[in-house]
């Protein structure tokens, strides 16, 4: 009887064993994003949803309310993954503007996703038509936890001459609360990324709404790069998603990444990294926006953000590094 109950005991210690063994390699890691609403949102929820379909990682969608927040828990080691634009990235990286004095050195370029394009926009009937038009509006300002959107905001702005101190401010938080005043009549010019379902909503309630097309000449991208060089003018066209545009419109374009902590493993980067390039029809039946991810162009090189050593291992398995 002793010798059955040690016989059981031991078979309980293996079980337990392959039952924690299991769990380790069932690792979760946390994906930063912003708030739901934007469409960096969705796009978070779309990749963590095929992640994990396609994996053994466990992904935790952690919203915060802006791009430095994310970045900021990214490097801080308080989320593995996180989504951003490059030219945000460059800053935190460089520790300048919102991250001066604060460089963000422990971020590393995980994948290049594809263009995000921002644009100001009005209620379709305004007698707003152009962007220096919008010189004395009331708009969005402070931007307490969105400060991104200042350098954007004036990139759009510098294409005519003058910038947020040029607009009658009215302050906001961040990108949703800025949506809301617009909503609601306290602004005269709302300020999104096209597509987001944030920007449909608004555009049901107040009955349509218009996004403002940007002159798109060397001059004009000039001013615009003035401001970030990773910024440049993005033509998007009409299409079931993309409220407020009813004819082939210029707005502002960037690179939209997932970026990663140098904290993370390389094999760990590398399976996700796998499960991305491997299914973009799960990531478009995910949403639309996806089909503009083009897994060839993941490695997509910059100036000073540096890819993880488990993506660069990744892209070279897959002969996309150069």
């Amino acid at each position: 009887m002793r010798k059955s109950r040690l016989v059981t005991k031991s078979l309980l210690f293996a079980i337990s064993g392959i039952l924690i063994g299991g769990a380790a390699v069932a690792q979760t890691v946390g994906f930063a994003t912003l708030p739901p609403g934007a469409i960096n949102n969705i796009t978070t929820q779309v990749i963590a949803k095929v992640v994990q379909q396609n994996t053994k990682l466990k992904i935790r969608v952690l919203p915060f309310r802006g791009t430095q927040a994310m970045q900021t828990a990214v490097n801080n080691r308080q989320a593995e993954f996180g989504i951003t634009e490059v030219a945000s990235m460059t800053s935190g990286l460089n520790g300048e503007a919102e991250f001066k004095g604060r460089p963000l050195t422990n971020l590393r370029v995980a994948f290049r996703i594809r263009t995000l394009s921002i644009g100001v926009f009005v209620r379709k009937d305004s007698p707003i038509k152009t962007i220096a038009d919008i010189k004395g509006k009331k708009y969005s300002s402070q931007w307490s936890a969105f400060p991104n959107a200042i350098p954007l905001s004036n990139a759009i702005f510098g294409t005519a001459g003058f910038t947020l101190k040029d607009i009658d401010g009215v302050p906001a938080t961040n990108i949703i609360r800025a949506a809301d005043d617009f909503k609601a009549g306290k602004t005269d010019v709302g300020f999104f990324a096209v597509g987001a379902p944030k920007v449909a909503e608004v555009n049901s309630a107040v009955g349509g709404i218009r996004f403002i097309s940007i002159k798109k000449t060397p001059e004009t991208l000039a001013k615009m790069r003035s401001i970030r060089p990773d910024y440049f003018i993005n033509t998007v066209k009409p299409s079931p998603i993309n409220a407020g545009i009813a004819k082939p419109t210029n707005v502002l374009g960037v690179d939209v990444l997932v970026d990663v902590g140098t904290h993370v493993k390389d094999d760990i980067v590398f399976e996700f990294l796998n499960a991305v390039f491997s299914n973009k029809a799960q990531l478009v039946k995910g949403h639309p926006l996806f089909r503009a991810f083009i897994p060839k162009k993941m490695a997509r090189q910059y100036k000073v953000a540096r890819y993880h050593p488990g993506a660069i291992k990744f892209y070279k398995s897959k002969g996309i590094w150069k």
